[in-house]
This record gives C-alpha cells, sequence and structure tokens, in this order.
C-alpha cells in the first residue's frame, strides 16, 4: 500500500457535527417531521453517547439553519414546520440523476436478495408500509412511508452495506425534493411498490429485481420531468421584464 495512502492526515469531525448529520437524516428520511418534538438534550446526549455541551452545541447549528426551533419554557426544541424550504448545506452537491443510477444499482440487488431471504413476518411489514404510503395525506408522511418501505427491502436482503447505501442516497435527496408537487410520483409510488412486494412475497428474485427497476426508472422520469418544468418557470421568472 502506497505511503501516501496510509499517512494521509484523518478529517475528523467534531462530535457535535456527528450530532448534527444524524438529526440532518433522521428529517431527510422522514423519521422525524414537521412539528415533532425531540428529545431533551439529557436523554440525546445518553443515547448518543455524547456530552450535553455537544448536543447543544449541534442544536444551536441546526437552529440556525432552520432546521429546529427552540421555544422557551416547556416547547422544547422542535422540527420546523417551514421545513419544505430548508436545505442542508453541501447537502446538494450530489447530483439527482446519479442518485438514481446508484438506486437501479443497489435496490435492484436488495429486492433480488430480499425476494430470496424473506420471512412472513417481513412481509406483513411491507405490507404495513404500503398501507401507510397510502393513506399519507401530505408529503412528509409520503416521504417517512417512502423511506420506511425502501429500507425495509434493504433490510430484508440481509446486507448490511446495501442498508448503508440505501439509506445514504435517501437521505442525500429525499428532503429537497419536498419542494415540488409530486402527486404523481405518490401515485406510481404505490403501484411500484406493489409490484415489488408481490414478487418478493413469491420468492421470485428475478422478478422483484426487474419490478423493482421498473419503480425506480418510472420514478426517475418523473422527478427530472418536475424538476425540468420547475426550472424552466424559474428562468422565465428572472428573464421576465421588473415592473418600472
Amino acid at each position: 500500500m502506497p505511503d501516501d495512502f496510509l499517512m494521509r492526515p484523518l478529517d475528523t469531525p467534531p462530535a457535535y457535527a456527528a450530532v448534527v448529520e444524524r438529526i440532518r437524516r433522521a428529517v431527510a428520511l422522514g423519521v422525524l417531521l414537521p412539528g415533532d418534538r425531540l428529545p431533551a438534550e439529557r436523554a440525546l446526549a445518553e443515547e448518543l453517547g455524547v456530552s450535553r455541551v455537544t448536543v447543544r452545541e449541534a442544536l444551536r447549528v441546526l437552529q440556525g439553519e432552520g432546521l429546529l426551533v427552540t421555544r422557551r419554557g416547556s416547547g422544547g426544541t422542535t422540527v420546523s414546520p417551514t421545513l419544505t424550504s430548508w436545505e442542508a448545506k453541501g447537502e446538494w452537491d450530489r447530483k439527482i440523476a446519479e442518485v438514481f443510477e446508484l438506486r437501479l444499482a443497489v435496490e435492484t440487488m436488495a429486492a433480488r436478495l430480499a425476494a430470496e431471504r424473506v420471512t412472513p413476518r417481513d412481509i406483513e411489514h411491507l405490507e404495513e408500509c404500503q398501507r401507510a404510503l397510502a393513506s399519507s395525506n401530505d408529503v412528509h408522511a409520503f416521504r417517512r412511508a417512502d423511506s420506511e418501505f425502501h429500507m425495509t427491502v434493504a433490510r430484508i436482503s440481509g446486507n448490511d452495506m446495501l442498508c448503508n447505501v440505501v439509506e445514504d442516497v435517501r437521505a442525500a435527496v429525499s428532503s429537497r425534493l419536498d419542494q415540488y408537487d409530486f402527486k404523481v410520483i405518490h401515485e406510481s409510488s404505490i403501484r411500484g411498490h406493489a409490484g415489488v412486494i408481490d414478487a418478493i412475497a413469491k420468492g421470485k428474485p428475478k422478478a422483484a429485481a426487474a419490478a423493482m427497476e421498473a419503480h425506480i426508472q418510472e420514478a426517475r422520469a418523473e422527478v427530472m420531468a418536475v424538476l425540468s418544468e420547475a426550472g424552466v418557470e424559474r428562468s422565465a421568472g428572472s428573464e421576465a421584464p421588473s415592473a418600472s
């Protein structure tokens, strides 16, 4: 192994940055929704294995970004109700097109393995995810149910590395997409997830992979179309003559 690899300086972020990333990810995956209250500082510190000072600094950073709101008295710290306008600094430098390419690679394999390793309890969980998705009535509930479905398929695969990659990919773009009208994606996701669940429940690996690929391809086409339309609208707005 070359010496320059071994001796390269370590980039070790401060402890509060790890807490910031954990909370950001919880929001991006829909684990925390707008208005949700965070545990008290003491509880967070104990569960995360850090000091209360570290937790306090992390909360201060996230409050500065507008992700969290803290009220004096008994209000505690909650996720901002204006979450759809929040974007974590540095979180969106990856291209959405590349994210979908990665999803096609890893989530089709996750579905294939899930069909080989699924249990009756796993099928029940997938069906619970489907019911939650169908009943979701706002973008945040949709994101939570959608993330839970895809993370469940990854967990059923039994491959921890696949689970980590699926989580990373979803955390990278999910909350940014909440700015746009994705009602059509809600409808197509219900159909797409149903096909994946059916193939996994029947223990058909090839069919499960194909169903997941079809679902992601459809989602990609819809997302890119919405983003393209939004870009055109922004350009038209910026080029419009100002009122005199």
